[in-house]
């Protein structure tokens, strides 16, 4: 087994003014992520959790400006798919809709609207609305392949509320797939191959058993999904993944996969909601049929703004300068989280 938690400690230096000047030394940890070699600095700052925020202003600004996502309109203002690609103008699973995207992303690109509910909060979220979102996205991406075997890269985002970057309130998934993986996803499957090469095994099944021996960063198993806090956050105070267990590609998932998936997601968005936070970006990374290097997994992340002046999560930092910044360690998130799987 070759997966390593490098952790590169050093310190900084400074005359403290709230201490009369006396020399003060600030500890600092910058992480390596043990496959594609990405870089954060994890600060554990324990400060007093942000409050409740009140939605109801955002919820109210949406309705006024029209959602085409909502039932009384959803059927004759989304796009239809052409004939070419379904006989189904779109595709329905319980309450989710899937209909394509009218501002794509990729070649291949669709919205999966989740509720007939305009607004559904953390905690209100079931295993079955989200199971059968999930479902419903599966369901368009396999279309995808057999409409056009090339485009055999494909996923799933959702970006949740104002501060994810969504500029619809209506809870939504984007399936999408294309000929090319975007950017962060190639490189997952390329270092993902290389270490499959380099060790013959699996880095993903390697990196679950390693988790579970140190009990560092491991939340708990539902069905064949493995739940971690991530050893390098892309998020400043939470950064969780759920590992489908051999299984290379998205298409391959079972319902019940699914509805393991979503059985996690319906506990992470507890947790969320007893911290006070309130959006999220979430990713499903999918790996190529066929190529057992790869594991299909979910990665969430939480998003908002920093207390007290409401600062942007996303700095200098982290856009220009790839390197991820943390202020709560993925550890004390996992000790919160564990109590939820249990």
């Amino acid at each position: 087994m070759a997966v390593k938690f490098r952790k590169i400690r050093t310190t900084s230096r400074f005359l403290d003014p709230r201490n009369d000047y006396a020399e003060k030394e600030v500890p600092l940890e910058y992480r390596v992520d043990p496959l594609t070699k990405d870089m954060g600095l994890v600060r554990d700052i324990r400060f007093k959790n942000p409050f409740k925020t009140d939605l109801s202003p955002i919820v109210a600004k949406s309705l006024e400006r029209g959602c085409p996502f909502c039932s009384e309109k959803i059927k004759s203002v989304t796009p239809k798919f052409t004939p070419a690609f379904s006989a189904d103008e779109r595709i329905a699973v319980g309450e989710a809709t899937v209909f394509p995207n009218a501002a794509p992303y990729m070649r291949y690109s669709a919205v999966t609207v989740v509720s007939s509910e305009h607004f559904v909060g953390l905690p209100d979220f079931s295993p079955q609305m989200l199971s059968d979102a999930l479902l419903a996205s599966q369901s368009y991406l396999k279309k995808v392949h057999q409409y056009d075997p090339r485009a055999k890269y494909c996923g799933i985002m959702w970006n949740y509320l104002p501060p994810a970057n969504s500029s619809m309130v209506h809870p939504h998934l984007q399936a999408f797939a294309s000929r090319f993986p975007m950017v962060y996803q190639k490189e997952l499957l390329e270092a993902s191959k290389r270490y499959y090469r380099r060790n013959g095994s699996v880095f993903w099944a390697d990196l679950i058993l390693e988790e579970k021996r140190l009990q560092e960063r491991f939340i708990g198993v539902l069905g064949r999904t493995a739940w971690l806090a991530s050893f390098v956050p892309r998020s400043f105070q939470m950064d969780v993944r759920a590992i489908f267990q051999e299984h290379e590609s998205i298409l391959s998932l079972s319902h019940k996969d699914l509805e393991d998936l979503a059985a996690g997601l319906v506990r992470v968005f507890k947790y969320m909601d007893d911290q006070n936070y309130y959006s999220f970006n979430m990713f499903i990374y999918s790996g190529l049929i066929g190529e057992k290097s790869f594991w299909t997994q979910a990665r969430l992340i939480q998003r908002g703004p920093l207390p007290p002046m409401d600062i942007s999560d996303a700095g200098n930092a982290t856009l220009l300068g790839d390197t991820r910044t943390s202020i709560r360690s993925p550890e004390f998130v996992c000790e919160g989280l564990r109590s939820y799987f249990s």
